[in-house]
């Protein structure tokens, strides 16, 4: 009935997988765990002697990434619920499948979203800006996620029925990291497909230093602006995204453009030391854009 699928890459896996070991075997119903390694390198595989047993592990020979990795666990599990979970959470809740499951068979839906949270307590400096971001942006309670159901979507503790997975599936065409789940659920959106929402969050238990947190929104910011391409310009794409809105706003601001692109490096450099202030990064991502699509014209 459920397969809960967890895409790798480079992470320890194992206490995540064994946490939700411990919950299924509580379980009479019919739950299984698949472990897709986009592969790791062999420091990683290790791990998973210990778990081949219990667990259905699938180890690619050729990185996918992001978006071809979820659309793969179809080939290896014919359940008719697939729940993703990222490889870098914990599970908080004793429940947690079975929610998933009471869930199934009273309200049969075709997405269902968990969301996940952040630490409560504050991490080194060098760590803010991540924790920062997940904690105050991200990561929304479940009262504020059923007055916006489609703009609090991310693919991270989602649960998604068989069908509905096989005709929306992620594109492949993106590659990198990021907004993958923006394309994701803006194309459920528009096609009609209603996410519902579960109060059962995971911890995000991963922290990306502020150097790697900046490294990897650059990479996002630039698949933003190919997924805006790749939707046509749309102007409801453009709605669920500030960044993208101010991004159009100013493009064309002649001066004012030339001067926020130049703010990209001191920018940087305030948010890199431990600076981390939440305006302050989205003015960031701002800057980051007007450079890269202003370079994109250069060439």
């Amino acid at each position: 009935m459920l397969a809960v699928c967890i895409p790798v890459y480079n992470q320890d896996v194992s206490h995540l997988v064994l946490e939700l070991l411990e919950q299924k075997e509580a379980l009479d119903d019919n739950v299984s765990i698949v472990v897709i390694d986009d592969a790791s390198s062999d420091t990683f595989k290790a791990q998973y002697v210990g778990l081949s047993e219990r667990v259905k592990i699938v180890q690619l020979e050729q990185n996918v990434g992001r978006s071809r990795i979820r659309n793969t666990f179809l080939e290896h599990t014919d359940a008719s619920y697939l729940l993703f979970i990222d490889c870098d959470s914990r599970i908080v809740k004793p429940n947690y499948l079975r929610d998933y499951l009471k869930a199934i068979s009273t309200i049969n839906p075709l997405v269902l979203f968990g969301a996940s949270e952040y630490q409560k307590e504050t991490p080194r400096i060098y760590y803010r800006l991540r924790w920062r971001y997940g904690a105050k942006i991200e990561s929304k309670n479940y009262n504020e996620r059923i007055q916006q159901p489609m703009l609090s979507f991310k693919t991270n503790n989602f649960l998604i029925e068989r069908n509905t997975f096989v005709t929306h599936p992620f594109n492949e065409s993106i590659s990198g990291y990021g907004h993958e789940d923006t394309l994701f659920g803006f194309e459920l959106e528009k096609n009609g497909v209603v996410i519902s929402q579960i109060d059962n969050p995971v911890l995000n238990a991963h922290l990306d230093s502020n150097t790697q947190f900046l490294n990897k929104t650059n990479e996002a910011l630039e698949n933003l602006i190919y997924i805006w391409g790749l939707s046509g310009n749309d102007k409801g794409l453009a709605a669920r995204l500030r960044v993208l809105s101010f991004y159009l706003k100013y493009k064309d601001s002649g001066r004012l453009s030339w001067f926020l692109r130049s703010m990209v490096k001191p920018v940087r450099f305030l948010l890199e030391i431990g600076f981390a202030n939440l305006k302050l990064f989205s003015l960031y991502k701002l800057c980051y854009l007007l450079k890269i699509t202003h370079n994109q014209k250069l060439r």
